[in-house]
């Protein structure tokens, strides 16, 4: 398998070499196609200075002027009108060159060799070392005509600039990888160190330490993932509670529903006695089926994409009706019921948003006092409704109020002496007004009681 530091080195390695050549071929273009003319116009202007040197000098013997130009940092070739030849100042690589364009040059023509040298890929006319990649202009010396061909001796010239270019070239090519290596393993580092923690996290470690600290796209996902290891770590611990309680909630009223059903099959009971067994099944029955049908719904919210119908209709009068579901049970428990309800219409889901009334309705009477009281109020704004239910009941120690919406939250001293509930009303209720991206609040009530503020949009 390859690494992704292998990959990072050879792609880097691809990408200075394919830059390399792309930047070689461009210069070369841009040689040919702007500075040849030119390169060949100053070299026939230093061609033409030798010659006038040479015509103004009278000297008796041109080797010793030549040979002094030539070691000063020139290529000169010179041909006789009887076709004699002279080099100074280093050999050709190639010396040919054909008789008409000597002959056109001691004729009194000016050779052009630079310009018009073939176009090549990868070595420039500049550095070609060829008589035909010359300039060449004629002279008068002695009487006898005189062709003289004339380029820079590059190695003679650029020599130490080579040495210096290709060492600059070759040190920065050694330390640009060595410094790529740093780096890549340094950015690969903390994707090693994720790529453990990952693993350690499937394992259902999730304790693991992220020692990742950066302020780039890397830390922000190391971020990123220490919030999904607590959220998994949540998640993984939410459903073992969920098993444990949902285990116990089930399993309770199965072994009561299972005894009192052994005890009925005895020809010994009296009649007072059967009925009571035969209440508390059904009792049983019934908190079986109350905790199904909210696990259930729990389940629709947390698998539907849509979880509301929303439509519009009257808040108010929906309050109303859901509170005259519990008339028997307010006058049972000699409850008072304030009503403070403005004709307000709403946009939501009505059947999810009953089941909210209905829950905090039914908390309110359950955990109250009797005699009590209950306030239900319905206001507006233009932006959006806030239903309050307040109660005058034994409240709950606990002010932690996110954690009353969590699943199968209880409070054994508030629920002591009061019918015990399954845990999941007021998560059901939490998630209702979430999704009605609305707000749900707590606040205990001096001197005991419980405020319940919900607030959701109009439209």
């Amino acid at each position: 398998m390859k690494t992704l530091y292998s990959k990072f080195l050879w792609m880097t390695l691809l990408i200075m070499f394919t830059s390399g050549t792309i930047g070689f071929m461009i210069v070369n273009t841009f040689y040919h196609q702007n500075l040849k003319e030119t390169n060949d116009a100053k070299n026939v202007l230093v061609a033409e200075s030798i010659v006038q040197l040479i015509e103004s000098s009278h000297l008796k013997n041109l080797e010793p002027l030549l040979q002094m130009i030539g070691d000063t940092g020139y290529q000169i070739y010179i041909v006789s009108e009887e076709g004699r030849e002279s080099s100074f100042g280093g050999d050709f690589r190639v010396k040919t060159i054909s008789d008409s364009v000597v002959d056109r040059v001691l004729n009194g023509e000016t050779y052009h060799g630079m310009r018009e040298f073939p176009k090549e890929t990868f070595i420039t006319g500049y550095f070609s070392n060829e008589l035909t990649n010359t300039v060449g202009v004629p002279f008068t010396f002695d009487h006898k005509k005189y062709a003289l061909f004339q380029r820079p001796n590059i190695k003679f010239l650029f020599n130490e600039i080579h040495l210096l270019l290709g060492g600059l070239a070759g040190a920065m090519i050694v330390i640009s990888v060595i410094a790529m290596l740093i780096v890549a393993k340094k950015m690969i580092d903390p994707l090693t160190k994720l790529t453990i923690a990952t693993n350690k996290i499937a394992n259902e470690d999730f304790q693991v330490p992220i020692p990742v600290y950066q302020r780039d796209e890397i830390g922000q996902l190391a971020d990123s993932f220490r919030n999904m290891a607590k959220q998994l770590e949540a998640s993984d611990r939410y459903k073992k509670e969920f098993i444990s309680r949902v285990s116990h909630d089930f399993q309770t009223p199965l072994l009561n529903i299972q005894g009192y059903a052994t005890l009925l099959e005895s020809q010994e009971l009296n009649e007072e006695e059967h009925l009571k067994y035969t209440t508390i099944i059904q009792k049983e029955s019934k908190r079986l089926s109350s905790v199904m049908k909210q696990l259930l719904v729990l389940t629709s919210f947390d698998q539907a994409n849509n979880r509301t119908k929303k439509e519009i209709y009257y808040l108010d009068e929906q309050l109303k009706q859901v509170m005259q579901k519990f008339r028997w049970l307010v006058d049972e428990k000699d409850i008072s019921i304030q009503l403070q309800l403005k004709k307000v219409e709403v946009l939501g889901d009505r059947e999810m948003l009953e089941y909210v009334w209905e829950n905090l309705l039914s908390n309110a009477i359950k955990y109250n006092y009797s005699p009590g009281e209950i306030q239900v109020s319905l206001t507006e704004t233009e932006e959006y409704v806030l239903v309050t239910i307040q109660d005058t009941g034994i409240g709950n120690s606990n002010t932690n109020y996110e954690q009353w919406t969590e699943r199968f939250y209880r409070e054994d001293t508030a629920r002591s002496t009061q019918i015990e509930g399954s845990g999941l009303g007021l998560a059901i209720v939490k998630e209702v007004v979430q999704s009605h991206n609305g707000i749900l609040s707590f606040e205990s009530v001096e001197p005991h009681g419980t405020k319940v503020t919900i607030q959701l949009n109009k439209q």
